[in-house]
């Protein structure tokens, strides 16, 4: 005769069976867009779908729900996993902290507000912690000691992987890498208010700061890229550096230096195995010349045996990490 306990065990392993082969959806809240796919094994069904972020959370909200609503007409769902910008407090699934790029975002009650709507269960967690936990599971990484991911996007995030698991800090704010100080001379406002975070040079805004700064009373004679002002776009700048522009060259070269700058600060801090670099500034990256500035702005033992990876899951990186966490969460011991 079965015991109560042997069915429970069997019902439960039956249950972590079937949610492990159902997709989770998987959502990536950015500052200016958001993706959202169902996801199984690391990878995404179908094309993402992607729409502009509204503004206001309650607006945000709304569109989420809308989302999971659609995906829910083509896909038995076992959950929801969603990666936004900001603190996350993950055991309450509440936005606790967040900067310029979502304005009013912070005091948000993602998890409840979905669960209440959807019915479904929901992880929520921040952007980059989902990002470097889909890319490290993807990789075959989980072994390393320790795994550093930055996102270089509109701002910069980061996610740090110990042993396989996301390292969170006591307040739940390890990672927050953007805002390392990067300069102190009170040069650029970052979005969080404070002045020379890494976020205000090492991103893609940073980047179109860099180059308004560098092409002011620069005129078209010397590079039609004085034609972009007051927000010249990032792909024509590296367009132009390959084609040989000297101008445009040097912008590109800057921006190196200063994604190089936090790279190193983390590097003498966390002394990690390899860095992964994603989001949508990673395509703009010269990863060699990465990888000798960093050399030559590290000590011996801390750069030249360091690893720096392109990602492998490209801009589905928060979408995968987020459902893949969501995943993890379901499937019980």
């Amino acid at each position: 005769m079965t015991s109560a306990k042997s069915a429970d065990s069997q019902n439960r392993d039956l249950d972590n069976i079937l949610k492990d082969k159902m997709p989770a959806l998987g959502i990536d809240l950015g500052g200016t867009k958001i993706g959202c796919a169902p996801v199984a094994e690391f990878k995404v069904i179908g094309e993402p779908k992607k729409v502009p972020t509204p503004k206001g959370s309650e607006n945000i909200i709304n569109t989420l729900v809308e989302l999971i609503e659609e995906a829910r007409k083509h896909h038995i769902l076992s959950g929801v996993g969603i990666a936004t910008a900001g603190i996350v407090n993950i055991e309450t699934g509440e936005v606790i902290g967040s900067t310029g790029n979502l304005p009013g975002w912070a005091g948000t009650p993602i998890k409840k507000e979905i669960e209440s709507r959807t019915g479904l269960p929901v992880h929520v967690d921040n952007d980059a912690n989902a990002a470097a936990y889909g890319e490290v599971k993807a990789l075959g990484l989980s072994h390393k000691t320790c795994v550093v991911a930055v996102t270089l996007g509109t701002g910069i995030g980061g996610g740090i992987i110990m042993k396989g698991e996301l390292f969170r800090g006591a307040h739940y704010a390890a990672g927050e890498i953007g805002h390392l100080r990067a300069n102190l001379n009170n040069h650029r406002l970052c979005t969080c208010g404070l002045f020379d975070c890494w976020e205000a040079y090492g991103s893609g805004r940073g980047f179109r700061a860099t180059a308004k700064e560098m092409l002011t009373n620069v005129t078209v004679d010397q590079t039609p890229l004085a034609a972009l002002l007051p927000d010249p776009a990032v792909d024509k700048v590296c367009a132009a550096a390959k084609e040989g522009d000297i101008i445009a060259k040097r912008i590109v070269d800057t921006w190196h230096e200063h994604v190089c700058a936090g790279i190193v600060t983390l590097a003498h801090t966390l002394d990690p195995d390899c860095f992964i670099i994603s989001g949508g500034m990673a395509k703009f990256v010269d990863y060699d010349l990465l990888k000798e500035l960093v050399i030559d702005k590290s000590l011996p033992r801390v750069g030249e045996r360091l690893d720096i990876h392109r990602s492998s899951l490209g801009d589905d990186a928060g979408i995968i990490g987020a459902a893949q966490i969501a995943l993890d969460q379901l499937v019980t011991v």
